[in-house]
């Protein structure tokens, strides 16, 4: 009489069969976490610095959509070009710049936890004061003097805005 081993076989295809699916399932999670809730994005150049360094890989909260003056966001500029910066104002704003100060709404911004560099104005289509429109962000580098931002694109609407860091 011939020995059943087809049970021991059986189990063991089984279980290899469900941690197969267990994998599968996990890695449509962890696709659709990154899809939908997370985003990944890298700095490039110094315009962040010392928050960000060129090179540094950051992440941002995909589901965020209502943004204050500090936070700091990864956006698309409309030439496809990935940019990350820190909210200066919100849309209803008046952003003026005068003696190497941000002013909003009249009111000069404390920024020396973040900022450096003198804040001057850079060529480009805005012109001070500004008035940010409804749904729309002012934002800039943290590096003044080496950034391209709002002072040179103006605002960018709320919806090229892909998420707010984390940590940040």
């Amino acid at each position: 009489m011939k020995k059943n081993t087809a049970g021991r076989y059986g189990t063991w295809k089984r279980r290899l069969q469900i941690l197969i699916q267990y994998l599968v399932l996990f890695a449509i999670g962890i696709a659709l976490l990154f899809r939908l809730v997370i985003g990944v994005a890298r700095v490039s150049g110094n315009s962040m610095d010392p928050t960000f360094h060129n090179g540094q890989t950051v992440w941002y909260n995909r589901l965020e959509h209502s943004y204050q003056p500090g936070d700091i966001i990864c956006f698309r500029l409309p030439d496809g070009e990935l940019l990350i910066k820190r909210v200066i104002a919100v849309g209803g704003d008046t952003v003026d710049l005068k003696n190497g100060e941000v002013l909003v709404n009249g009111k000069a911004l404390n920024e020396s936890a973040y900022a450096h560099g003198s804040t001057e104005t850079e060529e480009g289509e805005v012109t001070y004061p500004y008035q940010v429109p409804e749904g729309s962000y002012f934002v800039m580098g943290d590096n003044r003097e080496h950034s391209v931002d709002s002072r040179s694109f103006k605002a960018i609407v709320g919806a090229a805005i892909k998420g707010r860091l984390f940590g940040a």
